[in-house]
């Protein structure tokens, strides 16, 4: 169906319920305990996840017998990466989607558990569903300590400044990420870059001491409320509760289509834990576009699957 840089993803049929699904296979093998030990933590930290009505619904997990850990999710039509490169999201369609993702990230930050790579790519949508957050199978323990995996799935588009800083992740980097994801969709492209091309990292690190522009079209008020949650010092960023019911009681132009105000629960000011430091031992990855690619492991799944 489609492949990233870690991982293939396939569509299938799961024949016991006649549901289509996909099946994301990671590149990388499980090849020692301790691997398989993570894996598994990753694993029940999605499963925690998708009961959230905007996160993928994860239906399974498991190995293949050549040592690759594989997910069994929710089949998606999209997603916000597609959309932004055809045609950018209006104003009240952001607030939607940035309402219904912070409104994940609440639930996944009360339970501690980390996205660390919200972006378009990571925002899908469907005929019964809008927006829907994936790649919890990614997220990480809020109070776990793995150095290793900080660097790992960090994309450079829509990470935060302290992530380069060699600092443990926080729940204020989801919230940078997301508001960076909602600027992006309405832009075209990610938050202050010129070109729909790669800056280098030296020139990544100078654009976070740049304004934030405002763009043609979108109100001022939605994108201050953007540039607040996109401050560079991650404590002066408002929590995923605080920016989701900003999002929500934004008053946008009457004569703009709207979405009804949503009511939700609260989880009682949620403060994300401080950032830790750390010295990782991995580098980073620029955001790959998924190319056209052919199952190899066909008979694999044609057990269950066809």
């Amino acid at each position: 169906m489609a492949r990233g840089g870690y991982a293939t993803v396939y569509r299938a049929t799961q024949d016991s319920v006649g549901r289509e699904v996909a099946i994301k296979m990671e590149n990388r093998t499980l090849d020692n305990a301790r691997d398989q030990a993570r894996f598994l933590r990753e694993a029940r930290a999605a499963g925690r996840m998708s009961s959230h009505p905007h996160v993928v619904d994860l239906f399974d997990v498991g190995v293949t017998v050549d040592q690759h850990p594989y997910l069994i999710m929710e089949l998606c039509d999209g997603s916000y990466l597609d959309r932004m490169r055809v045609s950018p999201l209006t104003p009240a369609e952001a607030r939607d989607v940035g309402i219904k993702i912070a409104d994940a990230l609440v639930h996944s930050h009360a339970n501690g558990v980390l996205h660390r790579d919200v972006k378009p790519a990571n925002i899908l949508y469907s005929q019964f569903n809008s927006a829907v957050l994936a790649d919890f199978g990614l997220a990480v323990l809020g109070e776990m300590r793995d150095s290793s995996v900080t660097l790992e799935v960090l994309t450079p588009a829509y990470a935060p400044p302290e992530m380069f800083r060699h600092e443990n992740p926080s729940g204020a980097a989801d919230v940078y990420a997301l508001c960076a994801t909602l600027y992006a969709v309405m832009n075209g492209r990610p938050p202050r870059w010129a070109t729909d091309r790669s800056p280098s990292l030296i020139t990544l690190m100078d654009l976070f001491n740049q304004p934030l522009p405002d763009i043609p079209g979108v109100p001022r008020t939605l994108t201050e409320i953007l540039r607040y949650g996109m401050a560079n010092d991650p404590g002066s960023r408002p929590s995923a509760e605080h920016l989701r019911d900003l999002l929500n009681n934004l008053q946008l132009d009457p004569n703009l289509p709207q979405p009804p105000p949503a009511v939700y629960r609260s989880t009682q000011n949620f403060v994300p834990p401080r950032p830790r430091p750390i010295v990782p031992n991995t580098p980073t990855r620029e955001d790959e576009t998924p190319t056209v690619h052919q199952s190899g492991r066909k008979g694999f799944f044609s057990r269950w699957f066809s």
